[in-house]
């Protein structure tokens, strides 16, 4: 009985241990940070208990599990009800901007009036945020508010009065900008809201202008905007701030740029401070990276090349430029194996992937030229795509699209492939095989994630077109350059009569759903052309009759395969099954119509002479009609036996009224005797069939 009292003892103030440290985590729950719940949420143990008469000590390890502290989700009227503060303050301030403004007009208050009102109306709204916060009347986010809206009129007063009105003197202002700016970090600090830290960096960053228009030190204004991202990095990692932390460097990246370009002759300065801005922001965002977190990752990837084109941009033709990049090289190797030793493969792929851009992006700078900037930009585009489509980022895969296929059209539309070691070239070759490995990419990775339409059809149709698009055009480029001058095109045709049977037979999950219909139209296409044109240089008569026999030929081939049952039966079953019989019979009436234009041809270039152009065309048809008479006995098809009769009933008319007339005695002789012959072969085997079938 002790041994049970003791035992129910001890299970009731554990009880009363998780109700209590519950109770604590509820009541945190309600405040910003977390960090003094996530310390008292320590594993609990039981110290072992022993069992009376001997037995074997029993330890019982009751561990209580952390709570998984959510987010909040409010809902679409929430939000809504928290952002009027916001945007009741901008109103606000706005009418009173207007107000003073419309006074002025008006003549009724002087301009050291409207300063002093302005300055008067920050610090009410400073006092009366600080009364509701004291008081805790009204909502926080109202107080809030308040602040904001009292640091964005002192700040705009302030610019006002030195560049406006010139009512302070610009030291004066610059002094009360600085307290400002003071006042926005530290109530950020204190309040610890995100929305708020934002608009103390966003605001402040108006300060530089101002020193640009004070004719400060290029060093000055640099430094102050470094000095700012920095001091702001306290409240940002004090309160987990990512959102700004991201439009603190933004807008910092942005002040360097626009500064920079009003002092050209200090660009190599901006530069390092722009390496040194980015190395403060690796340094917080590393430690506020959630881990695994496909968003922020993007963030970073898209920061680090905007840092990498801003320099470039900047250090264009100096010296200076390698030395920069190099620095920015070996940040990145840091980083790179910081988040080794983390084994955070998500972030691991994407600095790896930097580092790599990053170290091209120095070799190039070596010697650098417009073709190997497009070459760099190029890679840049299609690793942010492999990145992209590997970990399913879904702005990055928009945004790398977008910019992937304006390079790609510019190439193909401008670049040449002349001389054949060139960058032009280089960059078109390399082109296709990333497109090539991105589609591999895209079939790999999308099977392990939730695909939409979207994605599911740029995948299966989109990307195979582009492939195929984009190696024609290549050929095509390549035909017309390096090809003699009476041998062009027929390189691009034999092509599209290759890369229709190819793709004929390759699997049609690897070559998408409408490539195949794609590349048969480009081959009816060139059918078409191809016999059409009579006339070509002496020079390349046989090739031109090489390339239509090929072309004829290849109709045959896959009218075979489809009745052998081979591969490209196999391929489209589906789809052949119920439409043998309509593809034999076009591919009859095309190979009658094709013989008609290649006799055409050949009389045109004397290869042969009209007698036996009239018999090979005869002939064809008669081998055209018995082959259809034949195949439909095979299977029983109905219409292709029409068919057949059908020619049959032509070629007769045609020898009798057309042959007849235009042949001499002896041509006409053996003409009859060959299709007799054929026609009395073809009609004993249909007999034997009927035979058979009886």
């Amino acid at each position: 009985m002790d041994h049970e009292t003791k035992m129910l003892d001890r299970i009731v103030a554990l009880e009363k241990e998780v109700s209590d440290l519950r109770s604590e985590v509820q009541h945190l729950k309600q405040h910003t940070s977390f960090e003094p719940a996530k310390k008292a949420l320590t594993p609990a143990y039981v110290a072992p208990i022993k069992q009376e008469h001997g037995e074997e000590s029993v330890q019982t390890n009751m561990q209580l599990e952390e709570p998984i502290l959510e987010k909040e989700k409010r809902s679409l009227e929430e939000l809504f009800t928290r952002a009027l503060p916001k945007i009741f303050m901008v109103i606000l301030v706005l009418g009173v901007l207007w107000g003073l403004k419309l006074v002025s007009d008006y003549g009724f208050l002087s301009d050291s009036i409207k300063i002093i009102a302005g300055f008067v109306l920050s610090i009410g709204l400073s006092v009366c945020a600080f009364v509701m916060d004291k008081k805790k009347k009204g909502s926080r986010v109202v107080a809030l508010s308040l602040y904001g809206g009292a640091f964005i009129v002192g700040i705009l007063v302030t610019a006002a009065g030195a560049i406006l009105y010139d009512v302070l003197g610009l030291y004066t202002a610059l002094i009360i900008a600085l307290i400002y700016i003071v006042y926005g970090v530290a109530i950020s600090y204190m309040k610890g809201n995100e929305a708020l830290t934002a608009l103390v960096v966003f605001t402040s960053l108006l300060l530089p202008y101002l020193l640009e228009y004070m004719e400060f030190s290029t060093m000055i204004i640099g430094i102050f905007i470094v000095l700012l991202f920095t001091v702001v990095q306290v409240v940002i990692l004090k309160h987990k701030q990512r959102k700004a932390l991201y439009i603190g460097m933004a807008f910092s990246v942005l002040a360097l740029c626009i500064v920079s370009g009003f002092h050209i002759e200090q660009i190599v300065f901006f530069a390092i401070a722009l390496v040194l801005l980015y190395s403060l922001f690796l340094v917080s965002y590393l430690q506020l990276y959630p881990g695994e977190n496909k968003l922020h990752a993007g963030i970073l990837f898209s920061f680090t090349i905007s840092v990498l084109t801003a320099i470039n941009l900047m250090l264009l033709h100096k010296d200076a430029a390698p030395y920069i990049v190099l620095i920015l090289v070996g940040i990145l190797s840091f980083v790179t194996y910081i988040v080794f030793k983390r084994k955070d493969k998500l972030l691991l792929d994407i600095v790896a992937t930097l580092t790599v851009l990053t170290l091209l992006t120095f070799i190039a700078q070596l010697n650098i030229s417009g073709d190997v900037i497009l070459l760099l930009c190029v890679i840049v585009a299609f690793a942010g795509l492999i990145l992209a489509v590997k970990h399913a980022i879904r702005f990055m895969k928009w945004m790398y699209t977008f910019v992937f296929t304006i390079l790609g059209l510019f190439v193909f539309i401008f670049f040449d492939v002349q001389p054949v070691v060139s960058i032009e070239h280089l960059v078109q070759l390399l082109i296709i095989g990333m497109l090539v490995i991105l589609y591999r990419t895209l079939r790999k990775y999308s099977i392990s994630h939730e695909d939409d339409t979207m994605s599911m059809i740029a995948r299966e149709d989109v990307f195979p077109i582009l492939i195929y698009g984009a190696a024609l055009v290549y050929i095509w480029k390549i035909d017309i350059t390096h090809m003699p001058d009476h041998f062009t095109t027929y390189l691009t045709y034999l092509v599209i009569a290759l890369f229709f049977a190819t793709l004929l037979i390759i699997k049609r999950d690897v070559v998408g759903r409408l490539l195949p219909a794609i590349a048969g139209a480009v081959y009816i296409v060139a059918v078409l052309s191809l016999f059409s044109s009579v006339w070509v240089e002496d020079q390349t008569v046989m090739l031109a009759l090489i390339m239509r026999l090929l072309y004829i030929g290849l109709l045959w081939a896959i009218l075979v395969d489809i009745w052998k049952r081979g591969a490209i039966y196999k391929n489209y079953a589906d789809i052949l099954e119920g439409y043998t019989e309509q593809l034999t019979i076009i591919v009859m009436i095309v190979s009658i119509i094709a013989m008609f234009g290649l006799t055409n041809f050949m009389i045109f270039h004397q290869q042969i002479n009209w007698n036996s152009a009239v018999i090979l065309n005869t002939v064809s048809i008669f081998i055209a009609a018995c082959l259809s008479l034949f195949l439909a006995a095979k299977r029983d098809y109905r219409n292709l036996k029409l068919a057949g009769i059908g020619l049959l009933f032509f070629g007769i008319v045609k020898m009798i009224f057309f042959d007849l007339s235009a042949l001499d005695l002896l041509i006409r002789s053996i003409s009859f005797i060959i299709i007799g012959a054929i026609g009395l072969v073809i009609s004993n085997k249909l007999l034997d069939k009927g035979k058979d079938s009886e």
